[in-house]
């Protein structure tokens, strides 16, 4: 029978069979959530003494865990496809362990344990909630601002509840109504509202009649120069009738 040399093993090859594979559980960004992540690490060189392939094999699964639980501990688990996508991106870079010197990259899988899938779930049924909740109660609250801006719904609602000396609270009711309508939450509105208000200020200005007729005529004269007729008419109507509501009696 002839002799054959044995071939020694390769200690790259030993690191890449203990690092094929294996898994772990890192944090996301909600508590209690966590996702779970398989490893495939490619070793693409190790200088590593083959009485040392276990402790190489080990440093290089420990340091792709820390980086990958840095990453997803930032990640939100409601969207698995993204984190998934970013989290290859990351692991896919070529790293070197000084000591053992091993360069590697991986490929991984991140998906959802069923327990944590269900709090996922839970987790967006309660922010979908909250959202609602939180747009119908800034929908009353603009509502109400609304009708108080309005010295004559100040008047209705104290009317009823308070039926007794509603009359004798007019001054009060006309305060709190411009308080309401002075107040403009900040960045709700733009440049073209905020000429709108300028406008009401500069027209306010003026506290005779016929002063603020004079305001309308040249507001309608500048509408017509800019070729805005329907404008211009909407503004005369506007006049027209603070005239006649001016008018003692009404007009009547």
């Amino acid at each position: 029978m002839g002799w054959r040399k044995q071939t020694a093993p390769d200690p790259r090859e030993e690191v890449q069979a203990l690092v094929q594979r294996f898994e772990a559980r890192l944090d996301s960004a909600h508590e209690g959530i966590a996702f779970h992540v398989v490893f495939h690490a490619r070793i693409r060189s190790a200088a590593v003494p083959l009485a040392d392939v276990d402790g190489a094999a080990r440093a290089v699964r420990i340091a792709l865990r820390h980086e990958a639980a840095d990453y997803l501990r930032h990640q939100s688990a409601t969207d698995l496809h993204s984190v998934q996508d970013l989290l290859a991106r990351e692991m896919a870079r070529s790293r070197t362990l000084v000591a053992p010197e091993i360069r590697y990259d991986a490929h991984v899988d991140v998906m959802l344990l069923p327990g944590d899938q269900v709090a996922v779930e839970a987790l967006l049924a309660a922010q979908r909630g909250q959202s609602m909740a939180t747009a119908i109660r800034r929908q009353e609250l603009e509502d109400l601002a609304e009708e108080f801006s309005d010295p004559a719904g100040v008047m209705a609602r104290w009317v009823t509840n308070d039926a007794a000396d509603w009359a004798k609270r007019s001054g009060e009711a006309k305060t709190l109504a411009e308080l309401f309508a002075a107040y403009r939450p900040p960045g709700r509105h733009g440049v073209e509202y905020a000429l709108v208000e300028a406008i009401r200020e500069f027209l306010a200005s003026f506290p005779e009649p016929a002063q603020k007729q004079m305001v309308y005529g040249l507001l309608s004269a500048g509408m017509q120069r800019a070729e805005r007729p329907v404008h211009a008419a909407r503004v005369e109507e506007i006049a027209e009738a603070a005239k006649w509501a001016q008018a003692p009696g009404g007009g009547a």
